[in-house]
């Protein structure tokens, strides 16, 4: 029953193999055991919700007339489509490929030598507003999308220290997105298709949104078991001066096999994982703006780097002054 609970709870992976999270709770807990006392817990990380972004209003409109002498650009099509009752339906992505192919069609009706003069005008103006709206139009995309919307929600699921096909294909995603968004300012270059099968990937894929949770739980365990160790007099509790050290020695067994052993892998995999999209997220950032799309991941590093060691500080001065070697 025990292990069937796990499965359900973590679904940390196949069988009944402990969560991260179990790890951290059998370190505290073996380290409590040794100090006489209760072992530390933590609290249900939070996440900062996405606020969405407006999609950017047309200041230009192509009136019925105009579009009737568009009849011999592919453009006159393409918005006549995206007027009819299923295009103002559209959902965000597929008006960022519209916006796109928009921006090309519109190009090559502007050159075109059969263009009335007082439609070309309009279709410059529409044109560069298009384009110029590019980013904000994908920003819209990346705060409305669910498959792009989940990266900061809460989910009950730990990270695998495996490599999923979910790793996998959100890396592929990532790495999609950040093509596209690289390319705003060349819209000849961007595949909007792609747009589609990234999102297709991230469709039902919660490795992103695992792996922040799971960095987020770790910074907790972190920071409430140093909080904890602190409160214990290394001069007067754990290794009191002229008496034995057989509970320094025993908390030295511990750290070196459930801290350095287990958790300290596991954050090393957590920070290998956070590193390898780290660069995506910049990039969104960067494009989007911090304030329409904040990085959530270069905090994050910050801050799993830091907890970490300001709780190995405290085992440092826990070798000094109780003069244990470790192993």
């Amino acid at each position: 029953m025990k292990c069937k609970l796990l499965v359900a709870l973590s679904i940390f992976s196949l069988g009944c193999t402990p969560a991260p999270s179990d790890l951290n709770k059998e370190y505290s807990q073996r380290l409590a055991n040794v100090l006489e006392t209760d072992a530390p817990d933590i609290t249900k990380p939070t996440f900062n919700k996405l606020p969405i972004s407006p999609l950017p209003a047309s200041k230009y409109k192509i009136s019925v007339i105009d579009l009737a002498k568009l009849g011999h650009c592919r453009v006159a099509t393409h918005i006549a489509s995206h007027n009819n009752q299923l295009g103002k339906l559209a959902k965000p992505s597929e008006v960022f490929k519209y916006n796109v192919n928009f921006v090309r069609y519109a190009q090559e009706c502007i050159k075109h030598k059969d263009t009335d003069s007082d439609v070309r005008e309009i279709l410059t103006k529409a044109h560069a507003q298009k384009k110029a709206d590019l980013p904000a139009t994908l920003a819209h995309v990346f705060t409305n999308e669910k498959e792009l919307t989940q990266f900061l929600s809460l989910t009950f699921n730990e990270i695998t220290y495996d490599t999923s096909n979910t790793e996998i294909k959100a890396q592929e995603a990532l790495s999609t997105l950040s093509k596209l968004t690289n390319s705003l300012n060349s819209p000849h270059l961007i595949e909007e298709q792609s747009l589609t099968t990234a999102l297709e990937k991230l469709n039902n894929n919660h490795y992103v949104q695992s792996l922040l949770t799971s960095t987020k739980k770790q910074i907790a365990w972190n920071r409430s078991s140093t909080k904890w160790l602190n409160q214990f007099s290394l001069e007067n509790t754990v290794c009191p001066e002229g008496k034995n050290k057989n509970k320094a020695k025993v908390l030295n067994n511990v750290f070196q096999k459930y801290y350095i052993q287990d958790v300290q892998a596991y954050q090393s995999k957590l920070t290998q994982r956070l590193h390898s999209i780290e660069p995506y997220f910049k990039t969104f950032s960067q494009t989007f703006g911090s304030n329409t799309y904040p990085n959530p991941i270069s905090p994050l590093l910050k801050e799993l780097k830091q907890s970490a060691k300001q709780h190995v500080f405290w085992w440092q001065r826990f070798y000094k002054v109780c003069k244990v070697k470790p192993l």
